[in-house]
């Protein structure tokens, strides 16, 4: 019978020189994580250093490591058991890691961290463990910023929300005011609520908070997931107040109240009151319902805590190998890339056809700071003489989506200036990528008014192109762009993002240009759009010249 008892009994390894060994495995798999994730993790340092939008970084990890330590009885009440799913879930975390580094995409490799470790703890410490610890790996989402795509898609309409509500609170109280996109037009100056001012800054700031004290100050989950959810509304709604509080300081106070410590000190003010609304949220909540105890650490179970040897020994071998090979796999990508030699822009005409004198024009140095371009062209070109149209059929075989361009002759010229802009990068895995007309133009108070993809000949072929209606008050543009990637033309941001993916990982190459062509309505939006065709047409063959072979 005592014999029967202790086979039944689990099989654990003596203390000491195999207690130490894995001890020293968990050390080297904390190494080579650190080691692999270093340069991810520098760089979203840098960014919570560089960008205010993202300075409560630098407190999610400390609130994290709170967690682990309240939760500390409780995950070594779990007894460690080998899962075999963790390492899908390690594999997974890993891919995306490659994948995020061969495409530039820095929000795919810092979630794949959290990836990462939620399958170590699978693999490692076993299913149990995962659970307790769900919450605090969960949690450190809020440290990633949030990828420039989904930004860009967030903040115009924030900004425009608080412009528009800024626009409607200051006609309220009488003090004259137009608005033109997010600009709000003052008798004695104007306000632009940028992208810093959308809230995006204290949205994100107030959900991690409200995500705290939800999980301290309610025990039902429900509850928990409502005052998050409640902190979205409140943050928009406080921002919007922010904005038009700086509107009437700046209309009885001038431009200076809109700037430096008032700005900021008014910013501050707004939060606390947001945060203020949002213990009173909570406050209501509590007296809903009765107190019961919801998901969290409040229904974790206490059992007898294992022995510190009672940790497996090949779990950790195994995420140790995973690991190994993403770090040669990341050596072998960094060493990889080709950067393409090509002709510099600089040396770009600025006579064109013979029919089109240019003039240099730059970019503002915040401008460039944002855009991190390798090199860059932005020019105006006006016609040499006046011009008539040409026509050049293409087949109507065409397979490329979009209205096809038979022929131009049918339009009128305008003759008036075209711009042109050139942004070139060397490579994209920086983080350095392109920002999509579709995002940079509303920001600046253009509104589309018509956007379509067309196919325009050019040469012995014809391309796909995007071409636009913009407007600004009584000012029109008509703007044709396209992404010139790795000899490719692409119209869409999004099969440009996975074509570099394609390319980063089967040439090496991450290169590749925004190209856009503006033309101003000065007649007809034909007129601008024939225009703007034409100069595509006279110049195309000129910037081939200047991008990367593919």
């Amino acid at each position: 019978m005592k014999e029967a008892d202790h086979l039944s009994r689990p099989m654990r390894e003596p203390i000491g020189s195999n207690a130490m060994v894995t001890g020293s495995l968990l050390v080297g798999l904390v190494g080579l994580l650190a080691i692999l994730y270093y340069p991810v993790l520098y760089h979203m340092v840098v960014q919570w250093n560089d960008d205010p939008d993202y300075s409560h970084g630098f407190l999610i990890p400390f609130i994290v490591a709170y967690f682990i330590w309240e939760r500390r009885q409780h995950i070594l009440a779990c007894p460690p058991q080998l899962d075999r799913l963790g390492v899908p879930l390690i594999g997974l975390g890993l891919c995306m890691l490659l994948v995020g580094l061969v495409g530039a995409e820095l929000y795919m490799q810092r979630v794949s961290l959290l990836i990462v470790l939620a399958g170590g703890v699978l693999l490692i410490l076993g299913r149990e463990a995962l659970k307790v610890l769900a919450f605090p790996i969960g949690f450190l989402l809020f440290m990633i910023p949030l990828p420039a795509i989904v930004i860009n898609a967030i903040a115009f309409p924030l900004q425009l929300f608080a412009a528009k509500t800024a626009t409607y609170c200051l006609d309220t109280f009488g003090i004259p005011v137009l608005r033109e996109g997010n600009v709000i037009v003052l008798a004695s100056t104007r306000l632009e609520v940028a992208e810093a001012c959308s809230g995006i800054r204290s949205l994100q700031a107030l959900v991690a908070l409200g995500t705290v004290f939800a999980y301290f100050s309610q025990a039902l989950l429900w509850k928990r997931w409502v005052l998050v959810m409640l902190s979205v509304p409140i943050a928009i709604a406080a921002n919007a107040v922010r904005v038009s509080g700086t509107g009437v300081l700046a209309h009885y106070w001038g431009p200076e109240a809109a700037q430096g410590f008032y700005h900021t000190f008014e910013g501050w003010l707004i939060f606390l009151v947001a945060f203020v609304f949002l213990l009173l949220g909570g406050f209501v909540l509590s007296k809903l319902g009765r107190d019961q105890v919801g998901a969290g650490h409040h229904d974790m179970p206490t059992v007898p805590r294992p022995q510190p040897f009672a940790l497996q020994k090949k779990p950790i071998g195994i995420a140790m190998g995973f690991l190994c090979c993403a770090l040669l796999a990341v050596q072998s990508l960094s060493q990889g890339e080709r950067i393409p030699t090509k002709q510099s822009l600089q040396n770009f005409p600025l006579t064109i056809a013979e029919r089109w004198v240019g003039t240099e024009l730059g970019l503002e140095e915040e401008v460039l700071k944002v855009l991190r371009l390798s090199e860059y062209i932005m020019r105006v070109y006006v016609p040499s003489s006046p011009m008539a149209p040409e026509a050049r059929p293409i087949s109507s075989t065409a397979r490329t989506p979009g209205p096809v361009v038979r022929a131009i002759a049918d339009r009128s010229s305008s003759n008036g200036p075209v711009w042109l802009y050139v942004g070139y990068y060397e490579s994209q895995r920086t983080g350095a990528t392109y920002h999509s007309p579709k995002n940079c133009l509303p920001g600046a108070g253009w509104q589309f008014v018509e956007s379509t993809e067309m196919v325009v000949p050019v040469n012995d072929r014809s391309i796909t192109v995007n071409e636009v209606t913009i407007q600004k008050g009584l000012d029109k543009q008509v703007i044709v762009y396209w992404y010139h990637d790795r000899g490719r033309v692409i119209a869409s941001e999004y099969w440009a993002k996975a074509y570099l993916i394609w390319d980063a990982a089967t040439k090496h190459r991450s290169d590749g240009a925004l190209v856009r062509i503006s033309v101003p309505v000065t007649t007809t939006v034909e007129a601008a759009q024939a225009q703007a065709r034409m100069f595509l047409q006279d110049s195309w063959s000129l910037i081939v010249d200047f991008m990367p072979a593919s």
